[in-house]
């Protein structure tokens, strides 16, 4: 098994000051107000807020999907808006995992390709990584149905799959959006559970943003905002 070796380190995400402006026309405006904080290795943190509080504004941040107007946001020391966009295409497949609300994954391919596809997108041999798909295979239970395309599958199999892929590489970080807003009761919490397992086996720092109280309390600390501003953490 895996395991990391980055808990020497003070953070593993450092947020600096950090704003977000969009225009609305010729309006600018302003999303993210100036945010201050971190997080550490292995940390499982949720964000919450309201409708238009900015979360999934600072989630794609936090992940080099979009780039800053002001401020930093640093993973593991590296500062994300120096890095040029193929940079971040590479620490993005590496580093970093990502689940959505939408499962994402490609119809004609089946679980173990759909888990395969982030290796495969980045150029590296497929049977050095045999082993690590065995692995997440058994971890969410779908050994019998690696060969089963995305139709064949419940909802919450499928998101089961994305998070297999999104750990394909062993990311440092695994960054999840609204993760259950998909799925029934039944199947959120069993996906939960995952997730914590997930954080306790491997170390992976978490990050999601939901709507859920009684998931966000999961994490080991919550984040909340509204009006582009951090009020609290819990």
């Amino acid at each position: 098994m895996i395991q990391k070796t980055n808990d020497h380190l003070e953070h593993c995400i450092k947020v600096e000051g950090l704003k977000k402006t969009f225009l609305n026309g010729t309006v600018p405006v302003e999303v993210l107000k100036g945010l201050d904080f971190t997080i550490a290795p292995g940390e499982f943190v949720s964000i919450m807020g309201p409708s238009g509080s900015g979360k999934s504004t600072l989630l794609y941040l936090l992940g080099a999907l979009d780039t800053s107007s002001e401020g930093a946001v640093l993973l593991n020391g590296k500062n994300l808006g120096s890095m040029k966009a193929r940079e971040k295409r590479v620490l993005r497949r590496r580093e970093l995992g990502f689940v959505f609300q939408f499962y994402n994954l490609v119809p004609n391919l089946t679980v173990e390709e759909n888990i395969l596809l982030p290796i495969i997108l980045d150029g590296k041999p497929i049977k050095k990584y045999k082993k690590r798909l065995e692995e997440l295979l058994h971890i969410i239970g779908m050994e019998d149905r690696r060969t089963h395309t995305p139709k064949k599958l419940s909802g919450g199999q499928q998101q089961r799959v994305a998070v297999a892929r999104a750990l394909i590489f062993n990311p440092d970080v695994l960054l999840l959006d609204e993760p259950t807003g998909n799925l029934d009761s039944t199947n959120s919490e069993s996906l939960m559970k995952l997730i914590v397992d997930i954080n306790r086996t491997f170390k992976t720092t978490v990050v999601q943003v939901t709507h859920s109280d009684k998931f966000a309390a999961w994490g080991h600390r919550i984040i909340h905002l509204e009006d582009g501003l951090l009020q609290k953490q819990a």
